[in-house]
């Protein structure tokens, strides 16, 4: 049955699974970085990793020729991309200059 759901072409389906790749990469992360007994704002450059299952699961979907589930995971890597950029703009992580 899950097999079925995210073989849907629906919006609900990309952001469970854009948000959802996310999400657990950033967690699986964070407890790592916990683990390890290291400060996360020192290493906010880190959390870019959380784009990379997205990319591999916008190519899996362009794959199988899902247009609204393609489309929905881009709009989400773009947001969410811009949104990251800015955070390391505000946090003087990376600069231009």
């Amino acid at each position: 049955m899950t097999r079925q759901f995210f073989h849907q072409d629906k919006a609900s389906v990309g952001l469970l699974v854009g948000l959802g790749s996310m999400a657990i990469t950033a967690l699986l992360l964070t407890v790592g970085l916990l683990v390890a007994k290291e400060p996360i704002n020192a290493h906010i450059r880190w959390y870019g990793a959380i784009f990379i299952p997205l990319i591999l699961l916008i190519r899996y979907y362009v794959k199988q020729r899902l247009s609204v589930v393609t489309k929905t995971l881009f709009v989400v890597f773009f947001l969410f991309f811009i949104a990251f950029m800015i955070l390391l703009f505000s946090t003087h992580q990376i600069t231009l200059g």
